[in-house]
């Protein structure tokens, strides 16, 4: 038998393929290359007059982009250009619109000059010279679901610059071309961290005092498991504070008395968001119930861990590594610590993971605070509003009350509605309102105020009730106010019996934070579908049996605030076609 060649013994090398641009080859020249993607121009990068009236006019600690957002609008011979920003940051609007009028196009190189570059291919004649018309948005803005862009293509913009907020709606969706600024803030990172360091310092000269006079011993050792997070403005002070907490762990942290405590941190994601990144509605979730040692590793270390673990199973039977008798010297705390200067944002996280202690450090104030949720009290007004639904609608098949996933009928794919919402004729008696005459109406709400409100889970909702035989009006609203809803809400002048509930298509916050305030259930997408028993999900129902106190088993289950997460379901906005952000039908 022939022996095996070298080639087919050997392990094969990862092959590097490079595709080729269009127009031209997989490398460029030195010229070429200086203005295409996001590389900036050396008129832009070297104007000296620009770069002293940005640090004269602007904060130094903030990071408006004002170089990036020139280069852009002469890359894309942008004339109208819009601005929209937070209410934080509308005072430095007219600053920086000033600048780009002044200096976008102005010290452009001659075009015989001038490198071409992908998306600038027109002539030289007729590239515009000035911006034309420069517009600063005055409707409030929340988050990065106001981007509203189509107001500004109603004023004739063919730019939008976004400042403040994440990229949530995809650029593929906008109707015109829109720059996302997420103005990074610097900030004292290591104050943040020496304030972490005292506090548990404290906490911990406080706990050996009084086992001290209890007369036992000082306990275990204490290591600190912090998962660091904040708003997009901090994403890169919350990675450095993340690293500069893991800098301490190989030495302990120890005050004057001999009171020691250790410290492991890492940024947990919910993707499609920035690492660390919270938004109001969206939090990364689970982070109780983390392997923190192997998130804390890197990929090669995980899976030489993992082999070591399969070793040891298969040679002792036993799948905990750990030596026995260490636990007894390490106690382990897991808290969030939370880099923003409010407490909307962490809320979300604190919904997410209600059995975690939270800590907030404000950078403005640099004071550290511990903050705290009432989940318990939340869950169960979100309770009542979807049992009150239930009985306006004579809904009374058996709700789900499952772990938290979509019931089995649900499919993916565009006919979900048709998979997971049967026929009407199919559906029994008790999951719908009793007979034709007596049907009611729900009410549903698309915000208007940017694309907060997403069309295709308009779809999904409307299809769902009406598959219930549930009539439904569509409201467009750019902001809810319960005095308005009271109005809508009214019974008619010919009889008919109002509206008997809503749903928001908005802002989850919305129902959680003011449903109660309303005089007629508000729900959100989410909550409509744990309504009608389309979503298993135990976090509505741990606190049933409560009394009056915060129990731990009340803190189990967790809300989900999943709204712009790829792993959410069909109320989210990256589930399936949900992206799309378009009217669907689903036969309904």
């Amino acid at each position: 038998e022939a022996e095996p060649s070298a080639a087919s013994t050997t392990k094969s090398a990862p092959r590097i393929i490079r595709r080729k641009k269009k127009g031209g080859s997989a490398t460029t020249s030195s010229s070429s290359a200086s203005t295409s993607g996001n590389d900036i121009p050396p008129h832009i990068q070297n104007n000296t007059q620009l770069h002293h009236i940005i640090s004269t006019t602007l904060p130094k600690d903030y990071d408006f982009e004002i170089l990036k957002t020139i280069w852009r609008i002469e890359n894309s011979n942008a004339q109208h250009v819009a601005l929209q920003f937070p209410e934080g940051l509308t005072m430095y609007a007219s600053t920086i619109g000033d600048i780009l009028v002044k200096f976008a196009y102005r010290f452009q190189p001659a075009p015989s000059l001038q490198p071409s570059s992908e998306e600038n291919k027109e002539p030289p004649s007729t590239r515009p010279k000035a911006i034309q018309s420069l517009s600063i948005l005055g409707d409030v803005t929340y988050g990065a679901c106001c981007i509203d862009d189509l107001s500004a293509r109603a004023l004739g913009c063919d730019l939008l610059v976004h400042y403040g907020h994440s990229c949530l709606v995809p650029l593929t969706c906008t109707v015109i071309p829109c720059l996302y600024v997420f103005v990074e803030i610097r900030v004292d990172v290591q104050h943040m961290v020496d304030c972490v360091h005292m506090t548990f310092l404290q906490e911990e000269k406080d706990r050996r005092q009084n086992k001290s006079q209890e007369g036992s011993d000082d306990g275990p050792a204490r290591i600190i498991e912090a998962c660091v997070m904040g708003t997009v403005q901090f994403r890169s002070a919350v990675i450095e504070a993340a690293q500069r907490l893991n800098s301490d762990a190989d030495s302990s942290t120890s005050s004057s008395e001999g009171d020691e405590i250790k410290f492991e941190a890492i940024v947990p994601q919910a993707k499609p968001l920035s690492p660390g990144e919270t938004l109001g509605c969206t939090a990364p979730s689970g982070l109780a119930q983390l392997d923190f040692q192997d998130v804390l590793l890197s990929p090669r270390e995980r899976r030489e861990r993992k082999k070591q673990a399969a070793a040891a199973a298969a040679a002792t039977g036993a799948v905990d590594t750990i030596p026995a008798g260490s636990a007894d010297f390490i106690s382990r705390e897991r808290v969030m610590l939370f880099l923003a200067d409010g407490r909307f944002h962490l809320e979300a996280a604190m919904i997410s993971n209600p059995s975690l202690r939270a800590l907030r450090y404000d950078p403005y104030s640099k004071t550290l605070t511990e903050e705290r949720y009432e989940t318990v009290k939340m869950k169960r007004l979100r309770r009542e509003a979807i049992m009150a639904v239930r009985k306006s609608l004579g809904i009374s098949d058996p709700l789900k009350r499952g772990g938290g996933s979509v019931a089995s009928s649900v499919q993916d794919g565009d006919d979900i509605a048709n998979s997971v919402l049967q026929p009407q004729q199919q559906r029994s008696s008790s999951s719908r309102p009793p007979s034709s005459a007596s049907r009611k109406t729900m009410g549903i709400i698309l915000g208007t105020l940017g694309r907060q409100g997403n069309p295709a889970i308009l779809s999904r909702l409307r299809s769902l009730l009406h598959s219930r035989g549930i009539q439904t009006i569509i409201v467009l609203l750019s902001e809810i106010f319960p005095k308005k809803l009271e109005m809508l809400s009214k019974p008619t002048s010919s009889g008919g019996s109002g509206v008997c509930a809503w749903v928001q298509v908005a802002c989850p916050r919305l129902s959680i934070d003011w449903g109660h305030y309303f005089c007629v259930p508000v729900l959100s997408p989410f909550e409509l579908y744990v309504a009608f028993g389309e979503v298993e999900n135990a976090a509505l129902w741990v606190a049933e049996e409560e009394k009056t106190d915060d129990t731990v088993d009340d803190l189990t289950d967790q809300y989900p605030m999943d709204f712009y997460t790829k792993s959410g379901g069909p109320w989210t906005n990256y589930y399936d076609s949900n992206t799309k952000r378009k009217v669907l039908s689903y036969g309904v």
